[in-house]
């Protein structure tokens, strides 16, 4: 049985149409769905009425009050809700599914001093490529930073060469091939095979600087739920990857994070700190 209105279509757009991975197409799900359980429980006009064009802003502003009180959830994970509803509803107005948007005149939460980058936000990963909103640096950035890459090795001459090396998932592969295209004009002028250039032609150092590329994610903050520090999301990485892939051996996982023993073993004692936190 259905636990929101046409799960089996949204399911099959997420997968097909977007091209998004199990786990974030089933995160998705799960948060569209615990809307709708909250509105069948708490909201008596949906319960009398459960139009799908009826749902106004003020029926998802009192669940995400609701999150926010009841559940004590943080500015980021508010934002993740927000963002996972927007692709929902968007996907039933353009479905003609629904005359409502009632997501559009939300908006995100600032995020508090204090919060971290989630050890999980790779999966996030897939909406955070699609969303145009963000610069093809910026994504780029995340996505390579996904595959354990440091902000520094990114931007080093030459690092282009790992896009025949690296095994890239449909979706990444799909973002890699768009990110080609815009690339592909600015490496004729700065005559650079080079993945960030400088947007002014620069023949002698055609190559973006660590300063020039945090101008694009200090941009692109405002439009992004997750803090955009490089090293933040690279840490986050690799506290996940030890949690989640222990049936590797030392070898397999030095190489897998292109760590040494000394480095891996760094990470394991700043894991621990993190989760006394």
């Amino acid at each position: 049985m259905a636990q929101f209105p046409y799960e089996d279509r949204f399911r099959h757009y997420l997968e097909y149409d977007r091209v998004l991975e199990k786990n974030t197409c089933d995160d998705l799900c799960r948060d569209v769905a615990d809307l709708f359980n909250y509105l069948r429980n708490f909201n008596s006009l949906y319960r009398m009425d459960p139009d799908l064009s009826n749902l106004t802003e003020s029926d998802i502003r009192d669940y995400l009050n609701m999150l926010q009180v009841k559940r004590e959830i943080k500015n980021t994970t508010y934002n993740k809700y927000l963002t996972h509803l927007n692709v929902y509803f968007a996907f039933l107005f353009n479905e003609r599914l629904s005359t409502s948007l009632p997501t559009l005149p939300l908006k995100g939460l600032k995020r508090s001093k204090n919060e971290l980058v989630p050890v999980n936000w790779q999966e996030e990963l897939p909406l955070l490529l699609e969303n145009d909103d963000l610069s093809y640096y910026t994504r780029a950035t995340l996505l390579f930073i996904s595959h354990y890459y440091t902000i520094t090795e990114i931007l080093q001459s030459g690092f282009y060469q790992i896009l025949d090396t690296e095994n890239f998932a449909p979706n990444e592969q799909l973002f890699l091939d768009r990110f080609k295209e815009y690339l592909a004009p600015l490496q004729t002028k700065q005559h650079s095979q080079d993945l960030f250039l400088k947007q002014r032609i620069n023949l002698v150092e055609p190559r973006l600087t660590l300063p020039g590329l945090h101008k694009y994610l200090k941009a692109d903050q405002p439009k992004c739920f997750l803090p955009l520090i490089p090293r933040k999301f690279y840490q986050a990485a690799i506290f996940h990857a030890l949690l989640t892939e222990q049936h590797l051996n030392e070898q397999q996982l030095s190489d897998k994070l292109h760590l040494d023993g000394t480095s891996l073993n760094y990470y394991r004692q700043e894991l621990i700190r993190y989760e006394l936190q």
